[in-house]
């Protein structure tokens, strides 16, 4: 499985991906099994990038299966979009509804289903100048066989159909070890827990526990609860300690000095995040599941978008010179 990383900032996109395909078998009983890898696998592709003035720029990455039918996905979207680059005035959102339609014939007319899980994300910029606003759309062919979904991503619309935008990173696929880095996890939260359940510490009694006991004294009248009355007063309760056990703070506006560097930095450490949890950590069973190559690129308004040298991670023991006094 692949790891997908962008970083929306007001005046850059950048997209960080690994660079490895795993090859696995299925038996006839479901069963996989690992074959190989094949590293230097192209993930993250620059499209509609031909004559300024009358193309916009795309960055797109994708994850999950790695052959839509026939040669690599990368190979289909390039056909899709030199065929049908996305227009100047062309929004990403519409641009990508656009090569969702044309990628699922294109694949249905060589297998008889879509072949899932199939993640693929598109960003670039709308409008032009000084008005040009950051745009990153995601397409998802979903795993439980559901309806294929396309969505914004970092954005919401209010009632009037007006857009607000949201900035900061987004990531899809192997993302455990980063969802633990960016959403964080906190050792005292056992501690915290057991103060909102028995109202301890600087929350003032009662508890959740006790109005939970204080109101199902209330709903029974001194009489069993019945089994229904039981059931909606645990819903209820497992909402209300989830909710506050687990509520997100409040996002906080993004640094105004978070530099192009410093998004290209930090969406290469998420990665490296991941890497290290899939491929070295020493309970890991089974196949590499991250590539140890990362493919890195960037675009900004009005620009051309920017590949960067691919990123290899980890130290290799052979190749490397020890240090003096120090056993190889």
């Amino acid at each position: 499985m692949t790891v997908n990383i962008a970083f929306k900032a007001p005046d850059a996109l950048v997209f960080v991906t690994d660079g490895l395909a795993t090859l696995m078998k299925v038996d006839e009983n479901g069963e996989e099994s690992f074959l190989s890898n094949m590293e230097s696998v192209e993930k993250l592709v620059v499209l509609s990038n031909g004559v300024s003035g009358t193309t916009a720029p795309v960055l797109a990455m994708f994850n999950g299966v790695g052959s839509l039918g026939a040669g690599a996905v990368a190979t289909d979207l390039r056909a899709i979009d030199n065929a049908q680059p996305r227009r100047l005035d062309e929004t990403v959102g519409s641009y990508l509804a656009r090569v969702a339609d044309l990628l699922r014939a294109t694949t249905l007319r060589r297998l008889p289903a879509l072949p899932r899980p199939f993640h693929l994300i598109a960003a670039g910029f709308d409008g032009h100048g000084t008005d040009a606003v950051p745009s990153l759309h995601a397409l998802q062919w979903r795993a439980d066989g559901g309806e294929p979904l396309a969505y914004g991503v970092l954005e919401s619309s209010d009632a009037n159909g007006a857009t607000t935008h949201q900035y900061g990173a987004h990531y899809v696929g192997l993302t455990e070890a980063v969802a633990r880095f960016v959403e964080g996890y906190d050792p005292g939260l056992p501690e915290q827990l057991g103060s909102l359940l028995a109202g301890m510490g600087g929350l003032a009694p009662p508890g959740l526990l006790e109005r939970l006991a204080q109101e199902a004294c209330r709903t029974a009248g001194g009489r069993a609860l019945s089994n229904d009355e039981a059931s909606r007063l645990v819903d209820k309760y497992t909402f209300m300690i989830v909710r506050a056990a687990f509520q997100q703070p409040a996002t906080e506006e993004m640094s105004q000095h978070f530099s192009l560097q410093s998004a290209i930095d930090y969406c290469v450490f998420l990665a490296q995040c991941a890497y290290a949890r899939e491929n070295l950590s020493p309970t890991r069973k089974g196949a590499p599941r991250v590539g140890s190559t990362l493919q890195v690129a960037y675009v900004a308004p009005g620009q051309d978008p920017v590949r960067l040298a691919g990123i290899r991670l980890g130290i290799r023991v052979h190749g490397y010179t020890a240090a003096p006094g120090v056993g190889a």
